[in-house]
């Protein structure tokens, strides 16, 4: 029985980590990108410039992630969310160094978790409300996003900037209390939080079946106790289901099985997130690098030819093709890109056209897609000679302010 018991407990586990992983590798930013989504449709509301169309994709993703988080609960914290699948790791490797875990006592743990509402809170009254600026490098999960993958390492730049000092503080929490930031910090966990309160999935455990073990409180990550409760209804379950697979008496239950459950809600969540994606690019027309037709004969301030430049952008170089006729602009090419595809076709349509516009590199970057933003005004400008003080290199660029370039003649 205890050998069936382990299998059973490991095969549940072990989905969850596979489905963690597939996350992780395919979607690692997803986590930001949810959240972006939020501000920008917040953000459009609030300055009265919501629309279906320019917000299709904010409001696709949103449609994904928040309709399984209400039925199911927190399925995105606990199978899909790249941060938090660090904590998990880095969670299990302390715990071959220390035998001990550090545990927080129930009283100062249920304060500490208010601190992730406050900081939704000034986020969105500070940041997205009054447009407080602030440098994208000091977000850690940007920074984390950076390096998730091997292609972000091309630079080793933002690991000095305050961002990476407190991602290196969030890995070092990490260590010693399980799901740190998820418990603690989170601003996307506070909303979920909030919305998975009304989940219709919920695991049960009948208490007057339970023994006197608590061994479902003590597997608990997110430290809920869940001992004192008949149906787990807090909004702080991520839905591991380590608790049930702990339980020796079988008490704790969800319905349906757990990796069934788990691998679900997952694969739903991927599948519509792809879909969303579709539709959106659908919605918002046709995706390519828009050529501009110059309509006028005034000559400008360039030299005519064909120019190639490189800037850095989220994950590595944006490299673009500039041709430039009659002394203007006349068209902008990317050629390659290291960053995420959703991030950088977020902006490459949007910035191109306004450089094209105002014949300048002096424009704004896109809402939810900065980095990308300016590694393609960085490209431009270097194709034309043009200074350009790139943020990502810098670390010095605001979130919310403009692009302030010099442009002067080729």
């Amino acid at each position: 029985m205890r050998l069936i018991k382990k299998q059973k407990i490991a095969a549940t586990q072990l989905v969850r980590h596979i489905i963690q992983l597939a996350a992780f590798i395919l979607l690692p930013g997803l986590f930001i990108f949810t959240f972006s989504a939020i501000r920008d449709v917040y953000t459009a509301l609030i300055k009265g410039s919501f629309s279906f169309s320019a917000q299709a994709e904010s409001l696709l993703v949103l449609l994904t992630v928040f309709p399984i988080t209400i039925l199911c609960g927190r399925f995105f914290c606990g199978f899909l969310c790249s941060f938090g699948a660090m904590g998990d790791l880095l969670w299990a490797l302390s715990r071959k160094v220390f035998k001990r875990p550090l545990k927080v006592n129930s009283q100062v743990d249920r304060k500490l978790k208010f601190l992730k509402y406050l900081v939704l809170v000034m986020i969105v009254v500070f940041i997205w409300t009054l447009a407080v600026p602030v440098s994208s490098t000091m977000n850690p999960w940007t920074i984390f996003g950076m390096y998730a993958s091997l292609s972000g390492w091309s630079s080793p730049n933002n690991l000095l900037t305050l961002g990476a000092l407190l991602l290196l503080l969030i890995m070092i929490g990490s260590v010693l209390i399980e799901r740190f930031f998820c418990r603690y910090l989170c601003p996307l966990g506070a909303i979920f939080a909030l919305t998975s309160k009304f989940r219709l999935f919920r695991i049960k455990k009948p208490r007057e079946k339970c023994g006197s073990c608590k061994l479902c409180t003590w597997k608990c990550c997110m430290g809920i106790n869940l001992d004192q409760q008949d149906v787990i209804t807090s909004g702080e379950c991520i839905d591991c289901f380590a608790c049930v697979n702990i339980c020796p008496r079988k008490n704790a239950k969800a319905v349906p099985a757990p990796a069934a459950a788990g691998t679900m809600a997952a694969l739903g969540m991927m599948g519509l997130y792809y879909a969303g994606n579709l539709l959106s690019k659908n919605l918002s027309g046709n995706t390519e690098t828009p050529t501009a037709i110059m309509e006028s004969s005034a000559v400008g301030n360039y030299q005519d030819g064909v120019y190639t430049g490189t800037g850095t952008g989220f994950k590595g170089s944006t490299m673009v093709q500039v041709t430039v006729e009659n002394g203007n602009i006349s068209d902008i090419t990317v050629l390659s890109t290291g960053d995420d595809e959703e991030f950088f076709n977020r902006a490459k349509n949007d910035v191109i056209a306004a450089i094209i516009s105002r014949q300048s590199v002096n424009v704004d970057t896109v809402t939810g897609a900065t980095f990308s933003s300016n590694g393609i005004i960085d490209a431009v400008s270097n194709a034309l000679g043009l200074s350009f003080e790139n943020p990502i290199s810098t670390a010095t660029q605001q979130e919310h302010g403009g692009i302030h370039a010099n442009p002067r003649n080729h």
